[in-house]
């Protein structure tokens, strides 16, 4: 059946979908079809979003559980130090014990006695090449020394890497393997670095127990 072109009004034969006379586009023949944007490009933003949120969550999570274990830590720490006198004694490392008396202590020569910091670095041997220092912590001696040996236990699977001095101080242990002897009088903690060689944890003890009878409040 004949139509007529919606553009100039020509007469179009049956199946003609261009008018031969303007060129216009025949009745019912529209135009070609274009594919609708892909819908997918929402989900994939839900999915990023999602993602990020969870990410957040989990940083927030996470810097809670510090501040909480650094509150847990303060407070112990806190707790332990108010049950411990203050030491208000004198505080010059090298004069608990003279080198001579570490040499007789420690059954070698000790050359010289000099302050470092807050200790005393004892010249060891009959050139002084080898060093034996003797740390003081003057305040909180007695929560660094629980703290210590806790975290070594820990360390160690559990096991007491420290060994008891019974008598020495108020407390004192020997260091793994007698690498050290630390001992406790108070609040005051004392450290004595026996890794020079040919020193060992009898003579550290003899250091030690000199030091604790010169400890005074």
């Amino acid at each position: 059946m004949a139509g007529f072109c919606s553009s100039c009004g020509a007469t179009l034969a049956d199946g003609v979908k261009f008018c031969p006379a303007c060129g216009g586009t025949a009745p019912g023949v529209g135009a070609p079809s274009v594919p609708p944007p892909a819908s997918g490009g929402g989900g994939v933003v839900k999915i990023i979003l999602i993602i990020l949120g969870v990410v957040a969550l989990l940083g927030v999570l996470m810097i809670g559980s510090c501040f909480y274990i650094g509150y847990r830590v303060n407070k112990a720490a806190k707790e332990m130090a108010s049950t411990s006198k203050p030491y208000t004694g004198k505080k010059e490392p090298c004069s608990f014990v003279s080198a001579a008396e570490a040499a007789d202590a420690l059954g070698v020569p000790v050359q010289s006695a000099e302050p470092r910091g807050y200790g005393c670095d004892y010249a060891i041997g009959t050139d002084g090449s080898q060093h034996m220092m003797v740390q003081f912590t003057w305040q909180g001696g007695t929560t660094l020394l629980k703290l210590t040996h806790g975290a070594l236990a820990h360390i160690s699977a559990g096991m007491d890497t420290f060994t008891a001095v019974p008598g020495l101080g108020d407390e004192a242990y020997v260091g793994p393997g007698g690498s050290s002897i630390m001992m406790r009088k108070g609040d005051v903690l004392v450290n004595i670095d026996l890794r020079t060689a040919g020193l060992n944890a009898e003579g550290g003890k003899k250091v030690a127990a000199l030091i604790a009878e010169r400890l005074q409040p």
